[in-house]
C-alpha cells in the first residue's frame, strides 16, 4: 500500500455559519502586510486586484470589522494599505490553529 497522509481545509465562520476567513485570505493579508499594497499582494498571489478587493470586502462585511485600511492614491499613485490589528490577530489565530491541527495529524498512525 502506498503512503497515506491527512489533508484538511480550515475556515473561520461567523454566527450565520458563513465563511469569513480561510487560507487564501490569510495569504492575501500576509502579502498586504509585507508590501503595503493590495495591488502588489494580488500580483504576488496571481489573483486579480478586483478579486482581492472582493475577498477583503466580503470578509469585512461578514465579520463586521475592517481587515485592511486602504488609502487611495491620486493620479500619480501613492496609495497604501495596512492590515488592521483585527486582521493581524485573525491571521495569527488562523495560522496557530492550522499548525496545531497539522501537528496533531502528523502524530496519527
Amino acid at each position: 500500500m502506498c503512503a497515506l497522509n491527512y489533508r484538511f481545509k480550515l475556515w473561520i465562520v461567523n454566527d450565520k455559519n458563513e465563511a469569513v476567513f480561510g487560507d487564501g485570505l490569510a495569504q492575501l493579508l500576509e502579502e498586504i502586510a509585507k508590501h503595503h499594497s493590495v495591488l502588489e499582494a494580488s500580483k504576488q498571489l496571481g489573483m486579480s486586484y478586483r478579486y482581492a478587493l472582493h475577498r477583503i470586502t466580503l470578509a469585512e462585511e461578514r465579520l463586521g470589522e475592517s481587515l485592511v485600511i486602504r488609502v487611495r492614491g491620486g493620479a500619480k499613485g501613492g496609495g497604501s494599505s495596512e492590515v488592521t490589528t483585527i486582521g493581524k490577530n485573525l491571521v495569527a489565530q488562523f495560522r496557530q490553529t492550522q499548525n496545531t491541527i497539522e501537528d496533531t495529524l502528523k502524530k496519527q498512525p
